[in-house]
């Protein structure tokens, strides 16, 4: 069979040809022979087999497969190995399959002279604006391993607070969806037995209670599928509100007044701003480009807001420090940091440890969390188990006490 082959030779130049073999791992192991990186092999006349395998669902990119990926490229770069050949490497290690050709796509492109920055600005759905900044940053100023270890770092940190706000989520919403299969299965199978025997001892007179979930039973299973109605419904009404400028604002509002959620949501979102707005300035970026970046990665429109009054402020030329005092979305402590790093010279230090304290603050708000959920959590699920099965024993009860 004859194979279209496609490879990368040592000098880094991009080699074509055709060869003759029995499958494409003979034609793949022939071209490492020769000292070629292989990128595709085609057989003439059939379908493609392209190494990087294409996947019908492609794998998402996370952020800990981005920080592994930046620390080994700034490893292999400090250690003087050329972009091209380290892009080259890592495509054939790089187990995420969407990543892996994206960094082959990468790898191409500079391989015709693009920059690295141009280069991952092509994969705008896996590399956000600012980790393209901070790379182009990086490449200018001739310190890309310094960037790159930089946005390792930066995705590490990105990565562990996600952690922590799963971690916060995770345990009160299993328990949600437990206690409504709990009571799922009791009205659409229990409470239906306990009814019809009721009905087989000429019990007719029901209390009020036991009446009502008899009649949610009832209603249930006629009605079974619209259970999943009310969901729909109000998932279809978020997504539409979220695609409105104003029901953005009245959710990202409530997101932040939300009783013992909201303080979560807004340090998390502190956290990630400023750990965003610290590693712009540590790479170089200016304070204005810094500030609506940061102002982006926010992710919440009130806050976002506040970010770019911000910026419009330090740009009429007034202190970083006093543009952050006068955002009251600011605990006072920030602009208090802010203008120690501004007499210092050390702002992107400063904004580091303002970070790093909302990251604090984030673990002890969701460790007290966790010690207060759980008894609540059992207490509301005994309630409504404790309802259901109450009002079905009242019945029992009552017909026992007249016979006695």
């Amino acid at each position: 069979m004859i194979f279209k082959y496609r490879a990368r030779t040592a000098a880094g130049a991009i080699n074509t040809g055709t060869r003759e073999a029995a499958s494409e791992t003979a034609v793949v192991n022939w071209m490492r022979e020769q000292g070629r990186s292989p990128i595709s092999v085609e057989a003439q006349g059939g379908s493609s087999a392209s190494l990087l395998s294409v996947e019908l669902i492609p794998q998402k990119v996370t952020l800990k497969d981005k920080n592994v990926l930046f620390k080994q490229m700034a490893t292999m770069i400090d250690a003087g190995v050329t972009i091209a050949a380290a892009l080259d490497l890592l495509a054939s290690q790089i187990e995420n399959k969407t990543l892996s050709k994206a960094i082959a796509e990468i790898r191409d492109a500079v391989g015709s002279g693009v920059t690295t920055a141009a280069a991952f600005a092509k994969r705008p759905k896996i590399f956000d604006p600012l980790e393209i900044a901070l790379i182009r940053a990086g490449e200018e100023g001739g310190v890309l391993d310094v960037s790159l270890a930089g946005l390792a770092s930066f995705a590490e940190a990105r990565y562990a607070l996600q952690k922590k706000i799963k971690s916060a989520m995770l345990y009160p919403t299993v328990i949600i969806i437990l206690t409504l299969i709990t009571l799922g299965v009791l009205c659409l199978f229990i409470v239906p037995m306990f009814k019809k025997a009721f009905e087989n001892i000429g019990v007719t007179e029901m209390p009020a209670l036991t009446a009502y979930v008899f009649g949610i039973s009832d209603f249930l299973r006629v009605f079974w599928w619209t259970i999943p109605i009310p969901f729909i419904i109000a998932y279809l009404a978020f997504k539409y509100a979220r695609g409105t400028e104003k029901g953005r604002r009245v959710i990202d509002k409530a997101k932040l007044k939300m009783p013992i959620f909201g303080d979560i949501v807004f340090k998390s979102i502190m956290a990630r701003a400023f750990r965003t707005f610290a590693t712009l300035v540590a790479a170089g970026i200016s304070i204005l480009d810094s500030i609506e970046m940061s102002a982006a990665v926010a992710g919440n429109v009130v806050i976002g807001e506040a970010f770019k009054i911000m910026r419009e402020r330090a740009q009429s030329g007034i202190m970083l420090s006093i543009a952050v005092k006068e955002q009251n979305i600011f605990p006072m402590m920030v602009a208090h940091m802010v203008a120690v790093g501004e007499e210092t010279g050390r702002v992107d230090e400063v904004l580091s440890k303002v970070a790093d304290w909302y990251d604090m603050e984030l673990d002890e708000k969701i460790k007290g969390l966790t010690s207060v959920i759980e008894p609540v959590m059992i207490v509301i699920v005994g309630l409504a188990v404790g309802l259901v099965a109450g009002s079905v024993f009242i019945p029992i009860i009552q017909s026992m006490q007249q016979f006695m």
